[in-house]
């Protein structure tokens, strides 16, 4: 019996402490109860979008690179050896100014061989023409002479036959046999004559030899005018005011014909020159305004600027990624007042293609999808509500809203929020 009353002493120590336990979980449960309920009951706190109506625009942005409104490359005008360097980069030149001297020593070498080559083909064509023998020549003028001194005698002599026969002095055989003197003494001298010419013509060159030697002359005459451009061009001027850009060469070094030595460009005013994919290209315009963007130290800059000219034709190039694409050249003229930028430094352009006024829009990010479209979370009464809705023309961040939402309407930011759903008091934030 006295075990029994020791175990019914202990027993009620041992329940003390299990009832405290229970005190403090069920202080815990109760706690938690009523967070939760104030939780519930307290508005979630949400970031909304008040609807207005905007102007929705749709584009692409380029790279581009800013370059001088004007500006000519200087070009080396034949292969040799830069002689005398006049300019440096940044140097104002005037137009007429000298810009460089190539070397022309091997130039005049040639020059001098080319001439004595023409001189030496004059040489042979005369050395092949023979004159005829000064004797045979003066004989035969002789006998021209004699031949003329006949004829004009038979003349005369036929002169006074007629005289004669026509006073009845002398038949008419005498006559005609006078007649027929004369003309014999002129066959004569016309004989005598064409001999001297025989002797001209035996000793002249043929056809054939002269026309070698002509076109030997001429094309030696062509190489020695090529030569000569060349030496006047071996002195690079400009053509117009500007300043020296580009330069990267110095004296001594040998260049071939062709190669841009520098630019020349004018400081009045810029330009960029952006490469469009050909697919973007076709929805740009000449006179189209772009928006340009500037990185600088003190944050972005953004000004305006006007497409001046489009290519014709798409240019491959390659991309950062090293992809191959078919690009075209698009020139871009800046605003007046555009703030000061680099040349040779790459901006951002803008190219807006599309515009369209007075369009109710959201952030793309503000969508979820719904029952096979897409819907919206707004605030309702001061409760969350999904709205279906219909999507409209998009860009890159923002969509127009075609059916759903009317303006004032508050979408919420987020649709992805934990405790949101349908009923639940929300506090807006703008």
């Amino acid at each position: 019996m006295a075990v029994e009353k020791s175990k019914l002493n202990l027993s009620p120590k041992l329940f003390k402490l299990p009832k405290r336990k229970v005190l403090i979980f069920g202080g815990l449960i109760l706690v938690m109860l009523i967070s939760v309920t104030i939780s519930k009951t307290m508005p979630l706190p949400v970031n909304v979008i008040a609807l207005q109506t905007q102007d929705f625009s749709k584009g692409f942005t380029e790279e581009g690179e800013v370059m001088a409104a004007q500006e000519w490359p200087i070009f080396n005008p034949f292969e040799g050896e830069l002689q005398s360097l006049k300019v440096q980069n940044g140097d104002s030149v005037k137009k007429g100014q000298v810009l460089l001297e190539m070397n022309t020593s091997d130039l005049q070498y040639q020059l001098e061989g080319l001439k004595s080559q023409l001189q030496s083909i004059e040489g042979q064509r005369l050395q092949s023409y023979k004159r005829p023998n000064e004797a045979q020549i003066a004989q035969q003028t002789l006998l021209i002479q004699l031949a003329e001194k006949d004829a004009q005698a038979e003349e005369d002599n036929l002169t006074r036959m007629k005289a004669l026969y026509d006073a009845g002095s002398i038949s008419r055989v005498q006559y005609e046999e006078a007649e027929r003197t004369l003309e014999r003494a002129k066959n004569l001298l016309e004989q005598q004559r064409f001999g001297l010419q025989l002797i001209y013509e035996q000793h002249q060159t043929s056809q054939g030899t002269e026309l070698y030697y002509s076109h030997q002359k001429k094309a030696l005459q062509a190489k020695i005018d090529q030569l000569e451009d060349k030496i006047n061009k071996a002195s690079v001027i400009a053509w117009q005011d500007g300043v020296i850009k580009d330069l990267t060469l110095k004296e001594g070094n040998v260049i071939p014909q062709g190669q841009q030595i520098m630019t020349v460009f004018t400081n009045e005013g810029y330009k960029l020159e952006s490469f469009v994919l050909a697919s973007d290209a076709l929805d740009v315009n000449v006179g189209s305004l772009v928006q340009v963007i500037q990185a600088t130290s003190s944050g972005n800059k953004t000004f305006e600027g006007t497409v001046d000219q489009v290519a014709i034709s798409a240019v491959e190039r390659v991309s950062p990624l090293g992809l191959k694409e078919n690009r075209v050249k698009v020139t871009i003229q800046l605003a007046e007042n555009a703030p000061k930028v680099v040349l040779g430094s790459n901006v951002d352009v803008k190219f807006t293609t599309l515009e369209v006024p007075d369009q109710l829009m959201i952030p793309k990010t503000a969508l979820f999808p719904y029952q096979d479209g897409d819907a919206v979370w707004i605030i309702r009464e001061g409760k969350a509500a999904i709205i279906p809705v219909k999507k409209g023309l998009e860009n890159d961040s923002q969509v127009i809203i075609k059916e759903g939402l009317a303006e004032g309407d508050l979408v919420l930011q987020d649709p992805n929020l934990k405790e949101l759903n349908e009923g639940k008091r929300l506090k807006e934030i703008f």
